[in-house]
């Protein structure tokens, strides 16, 4: 006598059981393309659910449990025509117990002649609770309608697996004879579409331990699989059958609908990003050319003329930008590259009191000031022939400043309170924060040509998005070389991110993520899940309060989105007509060619 469908699939899914180290593996799937994928990739058995399909269609799966259509000629209707060709493996057709139309038997025999092995209870009330739960059981529309359809598919031969999310769904399934209990830990975390699940692998595992157990007291027969709740990685799925002597798994987001997201967001920001990729610059040394000097923007191009003027000779340089934008380094790098080399270079924070901030630059003559017995020398003396570097310009007082400016002028100075003319033998460099409205002369009200000045004006990287390719490339070209590792590569999902980001925090922000994705990454390229440090950024869209004015705001969604008006409404997150509205109320002209342009010739 030959075996029926459900005694084949029992002994074909025990004998891969019977295996060493062996777990069994079923895909929840909705189409004939993951079928065949799944087939391949080893899957031992197959579920077609309408879940699979709404999946595809960009869907949650908890929109299957909606009274969406007839599901189950839904499902009957894609299985038969594209999953059933494409596999020899077992599958079983995920049928909804609570239509209330339901001929069991007629629908029954119709899945039997169509060649699938089984069926299972798919949409199911296992993942449902609270009110309506309790209103579908009392109703007669709850689980023992769907575990009565299951005994009635194994009364016709048909192989069964058993959705259980309680102790007694699991023990009520055992007591049917189901070949397979699925033991469902909930909807899916993970990829765009997963939910929040606050259950934690370890409360799974023990949750899966005592419905297997639960089974086992009814039969010693039946398999017992595990699907769903936070189970999204295979070490976590091995972490659960271990505790719970659980013989698989059953994935369905985790095996369509995740991958799936992530290999066309891989392909589509490979193709995006491959001129932005392309972009590379040969590598520079960076005491003659800092980080911020990187780019082909103008005012990178500015900056870096002004650079070299500035290695020319000894004139005062004012350095302007944003906390982060290389300030710094350009300073260490002008004194690296000047005359002055050899010396060590001086620093000096201007944000003391102007007492101590006089002593501090110019020194002090004994009794000059309380407490001060002993000739105290200043930087200014202490940095001849070298550089000194004026942290924080904007924060000195006025009194020093115009000290400072008679010095320049002149080319000596005094000591606070002294009388004798000391010569001025040292490049001064100013560091500071760029003030809108605010003259950021060194020393107004005398002209720059009067004493030379030199300005490098650095931008911060939310305005050089077109160069941040390149510098993102030299970053970790220089991290590489800092620990003596080959040059390395970031892969185009971790390339999108990068360029998404809004790097508030600058260079400094910048190479702080790099640097531990470099880590993170060992020899091989930095990929997005090596930046852990930016999968829960906040999105550029919501950083409207970074920005001075709306003005500003409109502006910088412009320019990242190269002032393509629909793309740049969408990343502010207001519509097209909103944004051209805005645009025309705060005088930015919208040209022929749908560019926003500052009126003022920003």
């Amino acid at each position: 006598m030959s075996e029926t469908p459900a005694e084949q699939v029992a002994d074909r899914l025990r004998a891969v059981r019977g295996r060493s180290d062996a777990l069994l593996v079923g895909a929840a799937i909705g189409t004939g393309m993951a079928a065949q994928a799944a087939t391949r990739g080893g899957a031992d058995f197959l579920l077609a659910l309408n879940a699979g399909r709404l999946r595809t269609m960009g869907e949650p799966s908890v929109a299957s449990l909606l009274a969406l259509r007839d599901t189950n000629n839904f499902v009957l209707d894609f299985a038969s025509a594209e999953i059933r060709p494409r596999t020899g493996l077992p599958v079983f057709v995920g049928l909804a117990a609570f239509d209330p139309r339901l001929d069991a038997g007629a629908l029954l025999r119709r899945v039997r002649d169509a060649g699938f092995e089984g069926v299972t209870n798919f949409p199911t009330v296992t993942l449902m609770d609270g009110r309506f739960r309790r209103f579908l059981e009392a109703s007669g529309y709850g689980f023992e309608r769907e575990a009565a359809l299951l005994e009635q598919a194994r009364a016709l031969g048909l192989a069964t697996l058993g959705y259980a999310h309680r102790r007694e769904e699991a023990r009520r399934l055992a007591v049917a004879g189901v070949t397979v209990v699925n033991i469902a830990l909930g909807w899916n975390s993970g990829g765009t579409l997963g939910v929040t699940n606050p259950m934690r692998i370890e409360e799974a595992a023990e949750l899966t331990c005592r419905m297997v157990r639960a089974v086992r007291q009814h039969s010693r027969d039946t398999l017992c699989v595990v699907e769903g709740g936070p189970i999204v990685r295979p070490e976590q799925m091995d972490e659960v059958c271990r505790a719970a002597d659980a013989q698989g798994y059953v994935g369905g987001s985790t095996i369509d609908r995740v991958p799936l997201e992530e290999a066309i967001e891989l392909v589509t920001a490979a193709f995006k990003t491959t001129r932005a990729r392309q972009r590379r610059i040969p590598r520079v040394d960076p005491r003659r050319e800092p980080l911020a000097l990187v780019g082909a923007a103008p005012a990178v191009l500015r900056a870096r003329a002004a650079f070299a003027q500035a290695i020319e000779g000894g004139l005062p340089v004012l350095i302007l930008g944003e906390e982060g934008t290389g300030r710094r380094d350009l300073a260490r790098a002008l004194h690296a590259a000047g005359p002055a080399r050899t010396r060590k270079l001086a620093w000096v924070t201007c944000a003391a009191e102007p007492e101590r901030m006089a002593v501090e630059i110019f020194g002090c003559e004994p009794g000059a000031l309380p407490g001060i017995v002993r000739r105290r020398m200043g930087w200014l003396e202490m940095a001849r022939d070298s550089t000194l570097v004026l942290d924080e310009f904007g924060q000195l007082d006025r009194v020093s400043r115009q000290r400072l400016e008679a010095a320049l002028k002149s080319g000596g100075f005094t000591r606070h309170g002294g009388t004798e003319t000391l010569p001025l033998g040292t490049r001064l460099l100013g560091i500071t924060h760029p003030r809108p409205g605010q003259d950021q002369g060194w020393f107004a009200p005398l002209p720059p040509r009067l004493l030379g000045e030199i300005r490098i004006e650095l931008q911060p990287l939310r305005n050089r998005l077109d160069d941040l390719p390149a510098i993102i490339h030299q970053v970790l070209d220089r991290l590489a070389l800092g620990l003596g590792r080959p040059a390395v590569d970031v892969d185009p999902s971790a390339f999108r991110l990068l360029l998404e980001h809004d790097w508030p925090g600058n260079f400094r922000e910048l190479t702080e993520v790099l640097q531990r994705g470099l880590l993170a990454a060992g020899e091989g390229a930095v990929t997005a899940g090596h930046l852990a440090a930016l999968q829960g950024a906040e999105p550029a869209q919501d950083t409207r309060s970074r920005f001075g004015s709306e003005r500003d705001w409109i502006l910088d969604g412009l320019r990242r989105n190269r002032f393509r008006r629909g793309e740049a409404a969408r990343f502010l997150g207001v519509s097209r007509k909103t944004l051209y509205n805005r645009m025309v109320a705060l005088g930015l002209a919208v040209g022929a060619n749908g560019r926003g342009m500052d009126q003022t010739g920003g």
